[in-house]
């Protein structure tokens, strides 16, 4: 049985990644735990993990060098190490940039160099799709339209890390692959995004705050289609990177609107100002993917919704305690 490594194993789409793949691989999970949304998600996805035979978890910090000297034994042997380690959003990567740039960048560079001296076969590098900045109508391409200069300290640091892991690892045979994940949503998702913050507002009649009017339009992807996406780069064996996402988009307004009828309530919407840096509408490509992949999503947001709110409901009591503010929104 191979050996996987999974950072960000406690993350969402590590989570549901792993739980994917738990009879296929012997897999080793790794993750910080850290603070950067509640982590007391982290805990309820770990408890769930610690039920597969084939996995086992360490908690460090990639970016430190004491932790990564203490773990480096897990890594023999590996065949591919899928790093989905990372410290999302873009409102937050103002308020923290060393954060942003120790948990993308430095780690991603020490996880690189970590494949290169145990000449693993692949390298998988979760991106995101902040990189290319607004799209308007225009649909963004791989190796065309990513930015030279990121529009967010978060889209900075994880296009450096891509190009660090590409430098690090271009001599050698290492597959290298990055795909760029577009507003993943679903069960277990994480508690500082849109839709299940949504969710989890309507259904307790709280305030639903939106940054903006609501109309900027997101391509929400399903988690089904992500861990689907990562499966089919386990089995292509061409560095590349690769747009995974919707190709389709909804306005926050229109989400809200579905979350309603999903559940019977009205929203209580709180309005407040645009959030800086934040974009209209960004829309993949995903002619690259289709082509060599096969991919394509798969879930329709009607489905998507229903299959969150019915796990939410599921698991509203581990959740209730769960924070779905920033902190500077509490």
């Amino acid at each position: 049985m191979d050996k996987l490594i999974v950072t960000g194993s406690c993350g969402f789409i590590g989570y549901n990644f792993i739980k994917s793949n738990n009879k296929n691989f012997e897999i080793v999970g790794i993750d910080s735990l850290n603070n950067a949304y509640d982590k007391r998600m982290k805990e309820l996805r770990l408890k769930s993990l610690q039920n597969i035979q084939n996995f086992s978890f360490h908690q460090a910090d990639l970016s430190n060098k004491v932790d990564m000297n203490n773990l480096m034994h897990v890594f023999s042997g590996a065949t591919t190490v899928v790093h989905l380690a990372a410290r999302a959003g873009v409102r937050q990567s103002f308020l923290d940039p060393k954060s942003y740039i120790e948990d993308n960048t430095i780690a991603t560079a020490t996880l690189s160099n970590i494949v290169k001296n145990n000449s693993i076969n692949k390298l998988i590098v979760a991106s995101t799709s902040s990189i290319y900045g607004d799209t308007g109508s225009k649909l963004a391409e791989e190796y065309k339209d990513e930015l030279n200069e990121p529009p967010s300290i978060y889209a900075a640091t994880k296009s450096f890390g891509e190009t660090l892991a590409k430098n690090i690892l271009e001599d050698e045979e290492t597959i290298v692959q990055f795909p760029r994940f577009f507003t993943v949503y679903g069960p277990y998702g994480r508690p500082d995004m849109s839709i299940l913050r949504f969710v989890h507002w309507v259904f307790n009649n709280d305030d639903v705050i939106v940054y903006g009017n609501g109309e900027q339009k997101r391509s929400f992807t399903f988690i089904s289609d992500i861990v689907n996406g990562l499966n089919r780069l386990l089995d292509y064996n061409k560095s590349g990177t690769f747009n995974l996402g919707s190709n389709q988009t909804w306005s926050l307004n229109e989400i809200i609107n579905l979350i309603e009828k999903k559940l019977n309530s009205k929203a209580k919407i709180v309005y407040k100002d645009r959030a800086m840096k934040d974009v209209d509408i960004v829309l993949p490509s995903l002619e690259r993917s289709n082509k060599l992949l096969d991919w394509e999503p798969k879930i329709s947001i009607k489905d998507g919704l229903d299959l969150t709110i019915e796990w939410y409901l599921k698991y509203q009591e581990e959740l209730s305690e769960i924070g779905f503010k920033y902190k500077y929104e509490e």
